[in-house]
């Protein structure tokens, strides 16, 4: 999730019919089709979906001071690594200067802007696969993993770590967040004592939740890989399922991908068995990252779409603090 603030000065400038110039003059870069071109969504980058020769491709930009242009050229490099490795995963398009990656300075700003291409296929809810979807849902982030192991380690420079969130959480997180706090340190503390060796940590999706899956046919094909992290593996089986509810390895949707996945790769239910610790991970660097993206206050000036999604963000942000203070009372009781 992006600031607040970087937000509303992109997604102003889209008007009633979904336009917006500031994508327009981005896309001068690249060859589109005038007249195709429409917001799609804003969340930790700006998603505009547009036509070139009647074939949809997805433009994909950041605040420059949101995402820094060495950890888009990682992702690049790894997605094309991927696709060298024949896994169906979403490529970037070269601009009119043969560029994957164009720095496009605006009177809105100066913006990271990369172009995808559209993949087929079709998303489903999470209540709408059946059993066979389910097994090859996990079965690809199952070959995703497989073939990720095999990277060369130079493909992980400048993409971020486990640690580097713990970092970022640390650095973010208001101090007078005792409980947050308190909860990073003991989380810290039980990361460090986990396995590290290679074939349980590496790089991962982070995200390979259903939004970033299309089913087409037999083939699976993958998309958004701007948050894949050197992590834990059981980590994104784990946050890939956050949909279903609290993890429970009996649950008969976990159980189906988590075959499907051990169809295509090894799996350490050790590790497994500390499934609540890495949720636990995901909400506290959530957290901070939420922390970090609500940085307007309460004001009339600002636009109403922008005063409730605030106001949504901030609900989640009490959220997650209430838990973390019941982890504290939980373990003074013990």
């Amino acid at each position: 999730m992006m600031k607040l603030s970087s937000m509303m000065k992109v997604v102003e400038t889209v008007d009633s019919e979904w336009r917006s110039p500031l994508a327009e003059e981005i896309l001068t870069r690249w060859h589109y089709d005038e007249g195709t071109v429409y917001f799609l969504r804003a969340s930790a980058n700006f998603i505009f979906i547009f036509q070139r020769e009647g074939k949809p491709y997805f433009l994909r930009f950041n605040d420059s001071s949101e995402r820094d242009i060495k950890v888009i050229e990682a992702e690049l490099k790894i997605v094309a690594y991927l696709k060298e490795h024949t896994l169906n995963v979403v490529q970037p398009m070269l601009s009119r200067n043969e560029k994957y990656i164009e720095v496009v300075e605006t009177k809105w700003g100066t913006f990271h802007c990369v172009v995808f291409e559209g993949l087929k296929g079709q998303h489903y809810e999470l209540e709408e696969l059946t059993d066979v979807q389910i097994y090859k849902w996990g079965q690809a982030l199952g070959e995703l993993h497989a073939t990720l192991k095999n990277m060369p380690d130079h493909l992980l420079e400048n993409r971020p770590s486990w640690r580097d969130r713990f970092q970022v959480a640390e650095e973010v997180i208001p101090a007078s967040e005792l409980s947050a706090h308190q909860e990073l340190e003991r989380l810290q503390s039980w990361a460090e004592r986990l396995p590290l060796a290679k074939e349980n940590v590496g790089l991962i999706h982070y995200d390979f939740e259903l939004d970033n899956i299309l089913f087409d046919n037999e083939k699976m094909n993958m998309l958004d890989f701007d948050d894949s992290t050197s992590h834990w593996f059981i980590a994104d089986i784990i946050y890939a399922l956050r949909d279903v509810g609290e993890f429970d390895s009996n649950s008969p949707i976990i159980r189906e991908f988590i075959r499907g996945y051990k169809s295509k790769t090894e799996l350490d239910e050790n590790i497994l068995k500390e499934a609540d610790k890495f949720e636990r991970m995901h909400h506290i660097n959530s957290f901070a990252i939420l922390i970090r993206s609500v940085d307007i206050i309460e004001s009339q000036g600002y636009p109403e779409w922008l005063l409730n999604l605030r106001n949504k963000l901030a609900g989640y942000i009490e959220d997650y603090r209430q838990s973390f203070e019941a982890i504290e009372v939980n373990i003074d009781k013990d």
